[in-house]
């Protein structure tokens, strides 16, 4: 049995929080990428001083943010962080993962951006 990729955003979700407002989405989309990118920051500075409770912190705040507006495999993403603990190098690559599927979300406001100015 084939399992389905997850999506970069679930619609069904996004939808139901703008309740079909397409630009309201979009707007929601680019401040969380804004928001977690600045979290992503902050957790390589807190592996560089070794500050662990900075890590977890902001693990935890991109899991929340990432729930919120239905991207979940960047969700996916920061659970694992969240349990790696000090394993920096996990760390590192999992952060890699994230901005790629933050590229994706990007890809996809793009797409959504475009779509309403046709």
């Amino acid at each position: 049995m084939n399992q389905q990729p997850i999506p970069p955003i679930d619609l069904a979700h996004l939808h139901q929080i703008s309740e079909g407002d397409i630009e309201f989405e979009i707007d929601v989309l680019r401040v969380y990428i804004e928001d977690i990118s600045q979290r992503i920051e902050s957790i390589r500075k807190a592996i560089a001083n070794d500050d662990l409770p900075k890590v977890m912190g902001a693990a935890h705040h991109i899991k929340g943010a990432s729930g919120n507006v239905g991207a979940l495999q960047i969700q996916s993403l920061a659970v694992q962080l969240e349990k790696l603990g000090e394993d920096q190098g996990a760390v590192l690559a999992i952060i890699d993962e994230m901005l790629e599927k933050i590229r994706v979300v990007e890809q996809f406001i793009e797409e959504k951006s475009a779509s309403l100015s046709s």
